[in-house]
């Protein structure tokens, strides 16, 4: 897309904008994982990855969420990526209502059967299997985000409406 994504305009707002104001009604607070990216102005927290998990994929910004969450006494965090703008507006509450350490939506449309595995609910107890699993993979430069999901308890939900879940990686999906 070019430029700062996060940034990028989305039906009067930013996509970072338009993704929080889905989340904020669901969510006892809203805490930005990025680079230094000026992102303070949105007037949420920002959360950086510890300097020794940083760099090692969307994991790294998972664990500093886990982190945080545990620090704060929580015993769950979810996670949304920032170009998904459309999210559902019942999201976390079915995250919380399934029983698993890991749980993320799924879904097909037309084009495509795939998961969402960073709209997810994480538990703070994964912490430990976190650091040991993304230690172990820094040679490799990170870890898949499925790769790791899948060697944990996790559930799959479906989503009622898969276009809820469209990335916003290009001007065409615009």
């Amino acid at each position: 897309m070019g430029g700062n994504k996060p940034l990028h305009p989305w039906r009067g707002a930013t996509l970072i904008e338009a993704t929080i104001a889905r989340l904020k009604p669901q969510a006892e607070a809203i805490y930005i994982n990025a680079g230094p990216q000026a992102l303070e102005r949105l007037g949420h927290p920002m959360v950086y990855d510890a300097p020794d998990f940083a760099g090692l994929g969307p994991l790294s910004g998972v664990r500093s969420a886990i982190r945080l969450a545990a620090g704060l006494g929580h015993d769950a965090v979810v996670t949304a990526p920032c170009d998904m703008p459309d999210l559902p507006l019942d999201l976390v509450a079915r995250l919380r209502a399934a029983d698993a350490d890991i749980v993320h939506f799924f879904g097909a449309n037309a084009f495509e059967k795939r998961d969402y595995p960073l709209t997810t609910l994480w538990r703070t107890s994964l912490l430990p299997s976190l650091d040991a699993a993304l230690a172990a993979a820094r040679p490799e430069g990170g870890l898949k985000v499925m790769r790791y999901i899948q060697s944990q308890t996790f559930a799959r939900l479906e989503a009622a409406d898969p276009m809820a879940f469209r990335n916003i990686n290009r001007p065409g999906d615009m």
